[in-house]
C-alpha cells in the first residue's frame, strides 16, 4: 500500500432538506479546504465528527484538539495521542515530520496550555507538517482543527496577546495556503465567525454554516453564503446538526452545491464529550470543614518573595546572555544566512558549508537559537534543519532566494 488515493472518495455525510443524499468529495476537499461554523450547540463538533469518522480510512487523519473534547473519536479510529503539555515545542515539529513520513494518526491534545502555550505548540506541530519532505506529500493527511478561534484570533485579547496572535494567524494560514500542495487537507471548525481572522477564513473555499445568533456573525455567515442580511436572519432558526452547505467538493443527489444548501447531517459513532454537564448541587458541609478546604487563612500567612528587579530587564538580560555566549556570533550568521530563504528550511550540512563553520559549531549555535525561540529545528535522518520561526518569519517580506548556495 503506498498510501495514495486510487478513486476519490465520497463520504456520506447526511441528507438534503428534500431527502437526497449529502456527500463530500474527499479529494476535492482536500483541494480545497473546508470550514464548518455553528454556535455552540449548533452541531460543529457532530459534524466534525461524522466527517473524520467516514474520512480516516481513505488518509492519514490529524485530530487538533484544543479542549480534549476528540479522545474517544481518536481511539476509534486508532490515533496515537499526543500531549502537547508535556511535549516540546521542537519535539512537536519532530512528531509531525514523522505524521508525514510514516502516514500515522495522531491527537493533538493541547488541553493544560496557557493560550499563548497553546497556539505556540499548535504552530510549531503545523510547522512539521507544511516542512515535509517532497517525498512525503504522497502520503495524504486530512487535518481537522477543531476551535481554530482559539489559534487564530480575529483580534488579541490585549497587546501582550498580539505577538502570539500573529504567530497562530501566520501558522495556520501557511499550513492552508501550502498545504495542498503538499497533500494536506485541512478542516476548520469554531463557534464563531467573528473571532477567527479573516485571513485564515478565505484560504477555506467550502463552508458548513450551522446556528448563528449574534448580528455579526450572522452578518459574516451571509457573506459567505452570498445571502443578504434578511435571508441570514434564518441562520437563527437553524437547528441542532442542520447545516447550509457550499462548495465545490459538497455532492447532492441531484449534483453539486455550487450554490447554499440545507443538510442534517448523519449520526456519528463516538459520542460528543463536550456537551453541557449534568447539574450537581453544591456540598453541604460545615462551616468550618468549607474554610479547611479552601485552605482560607492558610495563603494569608505568606508574603509573595520580592525578588528585588531581579525579573526587571530580562530582554537586556538575555541579550547580554547572548553575547557572551560563546557559540554567539555563530548563532548570528545563521540567522543571516536563514532570513533570505524565508520560508524554506535549509540542513545543517548546508549552513556548515555555507558559512565554513565546523558542525559542532553549528550545533551549539542551533541549541542556543532554539532555546531563544528564534528559529525551529528538528532533527532530520542523521542531521538537522532549520529555519527562522514563525514570529520572525512575519517580519520577511520577501524570498529572494529558496535554498543556501
Amino acid at each position: 500500500m503506498d498510501g495514495s488515493l486510487t478513486s476519490p472518495p465520497r463520504l456520506a455525510l447526511g441528507l438534503t432538506d428534500q431527502r437526497q443524499e449529502f456527500a463530500v468529495d474527499l479529494a476535492r476537499l482536500m483541494a480545497g479546504r473546508c470550514l464548518i461554523q455553528g454556535s455552540s450547540g449548533a452541531g460543529k463538533s457532530w459534524a466534525l465528527r461524522r466527517l473524520v469518522e467516514q474520512a480516516h480510512g481513505h488518509l492519514t487523519t490529524v485530530i487538533v484538539d484544543p479542549e480534549g473534547e476528540f479522545e474517544n473519536l481518536a481511539e476509534l479510529i486508532g490515533a496515537t495521542p499526543i500531549a502537547a503539555a508535556e511535549t516540546s515545542t521542537d519535539g512537536l515539529t519532530a512528531m509531525a515530520l514523522a505524521v508525514r513520513r510514516h502516514r500515522l494518526s495522531v491527537h493533538l491534545d493541547l488541553t493544560d496550555l496557557s493560550p499563548d502555550a497553546r497556539i505556540a505548540k499548535a504552530a510549531a506541530f503545523f510547522s512539521g507538517l507544511v516542512m515535509a519532505r517532497r517525498e512525503d506529500w504522497a502520503n495524504t493527511c486530512l487535518v481537522a482543527v477543531d476551535e481554530a478561534h482559539l489559534l487564530a484570533p480575529h483580534v488579541a485579547a490585549s497587546s501582550r496577546d498580539a505577538e502570539a496572535r500573529r504567530l497562530g494567524i501566520a501558522a495556520l494560514t501557511e499550513l492552508c495556503a501550502r498545504g495542498r500542495k503538499r497533500g494536506l487537507g485541512i478542516v476548520l471548525a469554531t463557534q464563531r465567525l467573528a473571532k477567527v481572522s479573516a485571513s485564515v477564513l478565505a484560504e477555506l473555499h467550502n463552508v458548513l454554516i450551522g446556528i448563528n445568533m449574534l448580528d455579526v456573525d450572522v452578518k459574516r455567515a451571509g457573506e459567505l453564503l452570498g445571502w443578504p442580511q434578511d435571508k441570514a436572519a434564518m441562520l437563527r432558526d437553524l437547528k441542532p446538526g442542520q447545516f447550509v452547505a457550499m462548495g465545490s467538493a459538497f455532492v447532492t443527489g441531484g449534483g453539486g452545491a455550487g450554490y447554499p444548501t440545507p443538510v442534517t447531517i448523519h449520526a456519528t459513532v463516538s459520542r460528543h464529550l463536550g456537551g453541557a454537564p449534568t447539574l450537581a448541587a453544591p456540598a453541604a458541609l460545615p462551616a468550618g470543614e468549607a474554610r479547611e478546604l479552601l485552605g482560607v487563612g492558610l495563603f494569608s500567612q505568606h508574603r509573595d518573595v520580592d525578588h528585588g528587579g531581579a525579573m526587571r530587564g530580562g530582554g537586556a538580560r538575555v541579550l547580554d546572555a547572548f553575547l557572551l555566549d560563546p557559540a554567539g556570533p555563530a548563532a548570528a550568521r545563521i540567522v543571516a544566512a536563514l532570513a533570505p530563504i524565508v520560508p524554506n528550511a535549509t540542513p545543517c550540512t548546508a549552513l556548515v558549508d555555507h558559512l565554513a563553520l565546523a558542525p559542532d559549531q553549528v550545533g551549539a549555535a542551533l541549541d542556543l537559537l532554539a532555546a531563544l525561540g528564534v528559529v525551529d529545528t528538528v532533527p532530520r535522518g542523521n542531521g538537522r534543519i532549520a529555519r527562522l520561526s514563525a514570529r520572525l518569519r512575519l517580519k520577511v517580506r520577501e524570498t529572494p532566494v529558496v535554498g543556501l548556495a
